[in-house]
């Protein structure tokens, strides 16, 4: 009776040792997404934890075809319990479990084979408690730093709130590596698992496996990282961008008024003498027409977007300035599921190159038509422009630049970002008109809705 208690004891131990150490790493990346309280949590734990020693005491008494079969339940239930407890993107939580799993099977067949050279005799036997000791002490060495990388760099990158399409495919990496291990353990009837852990040769292959695996996974977390931060330096190069255009409009603005204020002294020098003269009726037309040619001092509003219509405050005196026809037909919300950053982009690129365009012409009407609106799920964003001379189209369907010999850059950012989007551009010239039209699917981008924040 002794021996049987004995015996389930090991079990036990050797079922929380394969389940609990783990849950620090795994849990720590998710610790602001967690679906439960604590207090809940906790009780979800504790029942996994329940049906880990559950399956461990099956496995201990069961034959070896069933072994396979109770190791996939038990992953089953590490994917269940961390797939109820934690809300995030699907493709990050097997990302980090798959990952954990194969982790924990270098941890098992490194601690067998350790326990094979320290206890020969008790490692032909499952579950015993020399192997549990073994395995606390490689779970020290591996764990603790692993928890440690986590928290230094796995964990800054899981916690960024993006849904680039890139973590509905990465979870395949550490699968792949997964099915390998159970593969290898379970998937040769000639030999156990237990006899290929017990051999260093097949340890040190595993090993090395799991090694070249780490290195991938840790080239994917420096990559997801830069991704980041790139995406981070765009946000903020937007931002200097607008506040740039918001500066340009400012000095455009002083201009005006230094100009006028150099013009009002003559203006009054008239006008005194006018008035000196009694000629009333002079002074009337006079002030009639100063007046008409002042500028409209008053702010012009495209529409609620804050990004679009800063743009085409500055585009608009732009064209205005340099004597070029600006119409806007806007009709786009004051939020978008859409990167800023995006849209300050295409739109910058397309009214930029309309601008040149039309300023490059020295005969006709030079026009620039901007026209704007959201339908249903989709930004529909066109600028048709006058222009002279011929396109000279590249292969890759952009427009050699009209100010070097070289295909212009502004073209294909608009096509890359919109490719991103789902979306699509298109180009045509009629009778002295380019048209560039866009189209966004702002409802599920490739890459990135919105960036982090």
């Amino acid at each position: 009776m002794y021996h049987f208690f004995g015996r389930i004891t090991e079990i036990i131990v050797y079922s929380t040792l394969n389940f609990l150490p783990y849950l620090g790493p795994a849990l720590y990346p998710f610790r602001n997404n967690l679906r439960y309280s604590r207090s809940r949590t906790v009780m979800l734990t504790a029942l996994a934890v329940f049906l880990q020693i559950m399956l461990g005491l099956s496995a201990a008494f069961s034959p070896r075809p069933g072994k396979g079969i109770l190791s996939a339940l038990s992953t089953a239930v590490y994917f269940i319990f961390y797939f109820w407890a934690i809300k995030a993107h699907p493709g990050k939580i097997l990302f980090t479990l798959l990952m954990l799993s194969n982790i924990a099977d270098l941890t098992v067949v490194c601690s067998k084979c350790l326990e094979g050279q320290l206890f020969p005799t008790l490692a032909l036997q499952q579950y015993r408690w020399s192997f549990s000791l073994v395995m606390a002490v490689v779970q020290l060495f591996i764990i603790t730093p692993l928890f440690f990388y986590f928290r230094k760099y796995y964990a800054d990158m899981i916690e960024k709130d993006t849904n680039i399409s890139a973590w509905r495919y990465l979870w395949l990496i550490p699968a792949t590596f997964y099915l390998l291990w159970f593969y290898h353990l379970y998937g040769n009837h000639a030999v156990t698992g237990l006899e290929i852990a017990l051999q260093p040769a097949h340890t040190l292959f595993l090993m090395a496996i799991n090694v070249g695996a780490f290195l991938i996974y840790h080239m994917i977390t420096k990559l997801m990282n830069e991704y980041y931060k790139n995406i981070s330096l765009e946000k903020q190069n937007h931002i200097l961008t607008l506040e740039t255009l918001q500066y340009k409009n400012l000095q455009d603005k002083i201009t005006e008024t230094r100009q006028a204020r150099h013009d009002l002294r003559h203006h009054i020098t008239v006008m005194t003498g006018l008035l000196n003269e009694n000629k009333t009726e002079q002074l009337k037309i006079y002030l009639t027409n100063y007046k008409k040619s002042l500028p409209d001092d008053t702010p012009v509003t495209f529409c609620r977007n804050s990004t679009v219509n800063l743009l085409l405050q500055y585009f608009s005196r732009q064209a205005q300035r340099s004597r070029i026809s600006f119409t806007a037909y806007a009709d786009i919300p004051e939020t978008l599921q859409i990167a800023e950053h995006d849209l300050a982009v295409i739109l910058g690129n397309l009214l930029e190159n309309a601008l040149d365009a039309c300023s490059m012409q020295k005969s006709g009407n030079r026009n620039i038509v901007f026209r704007g609106r959201l339908t249903n799920d989709s930004l529909i964003l066109t600028v048709d422009n006058t222009f002279e001379g011929e396109l000279i189209s590249c292969e890759n369907g952009s427009y050699l630049s009209t100010k070097h010999e070289e295909p212009g850059i502004g073209l294909a950012s608009v096509r890359h970002i919109t490719s991103r989007y789902q979306g699509m551009m298109r180009t045509e010239t009629a009778d002295g008109i380019f048209c560039v039209s866009v189209l966004l699917h702002i409802s599920a981008p490739q890459e990135a809705i919105r960036p982090p924040e």
